[in-house]
């Protein structure tokens, strides 16, 4: 059964990213790097909140659909550091010196032994040039069964180390701290051209419901058009994988 004090671990991290959200998109880049973490950060925080909850209470016929809904929540962080990693961080190099990828190895381990669990019960890989998954090819026979249990359990074990990181992680990219580095404003509008072509790499029936639904409903993150999460989130992306979505939490206004 879920641990009560991992529980409010999370809701202390979950409060701080939806402050964060509270607050209009800075139009300075600088300022907007800790306000866009935030709230990347509030959607993988909910999502694993979710998952530890829900996990060793799902009937056998929801297995399959909450299985995949825990991949898409686990392949999030995973993806979300390894572009940290290999992209994020070396970009703003050498001005930014942070322990951000020291702070990774913290909890990395377990993350991606659930991560290569998840995937294969799904019977699914991650094509990492397009950002989706794939199917793996692996016989249906040869899949591991769902275990709720493990689920859980892995995930208390990486728990605090990786939401003491999300919260760190907003101070090392402050603004102040950006500008304080001398960091030319030029790298960041690098970074935000970049991260437009992630974007368009993504699949529309996961990327952008996922995001959505794990977001408040009057959030100012992500900045979307009008009329994409009123309809075309529920409408259209939403159908594909309507049985794994159910999964996501009901979202309180801010």
């Amino acid at each position: 059964m879920p641990n009560p004090a991992v529980i409010a671990r999370f809701e202390r991290s979950r409060a701080l990213f939806r402050a964060e959200c509270a607050k209009p998109e800075p139009a300075d880049l600088f300022d907007r790097q800790s306000w866009a973490m935030a709230g990347v950060h509030l959607i993988l925080v909910e999502s694993m909140l979710s998952t530890y909850q829900k996990a060793e209470s799902i009937a056998p016929k929801d297995e399959q659909a909450f299985g995949f809904y825990a991949l898409v929540t686990i392949g999030g962080v995973v993806t979300h550091h390894r572009e940290e990693e290999e992209e994020y961080i070396p970009r703003l190099q050498p001005e930014l010196v942070t322990p951000i990828v020291d702070e990774h190895h913290l909890f990395i381990g377990p993350l991606h032994e659930l991560e290569e669990y998840l995937l294969s019960f799904n019977g699914l890989k991650v094509d990492k040039s397009a950002h989706r998954y794939i199917p793996s090819g692996q016989a249906k026979g040869t899949r591991p069964k769902y275990d709720g249990k493990r689920i859980a359990e892995t995930i208390e074990k990486f728990s605090e180390p990786m939401l003491e990181h999300l919260e760190h992680e907003l101070t090392y990219i402050s603004g102040d701290n950006l500008r304080k580095c001398k960091l030319p404003l030029s790298k960041l509008e690098q970074w935000t051209e970049y991260e437009r072509t992630i974007l368009t790499k993504m699949d529309p029936f996961i990327a952008p419901v996922f995001v959505v639904g794990h977001t408040p409903p009057n959030s100012h993150f992500p900045p979307l058009p009008f009329g994409f999460r009123q309809f075309l989130i529920p409408y259209v992306f939403w159908w594909k994988h309507r049985k794994a979505w159910k999964f996501i939490p009901p979202q309180e206004r801010l």
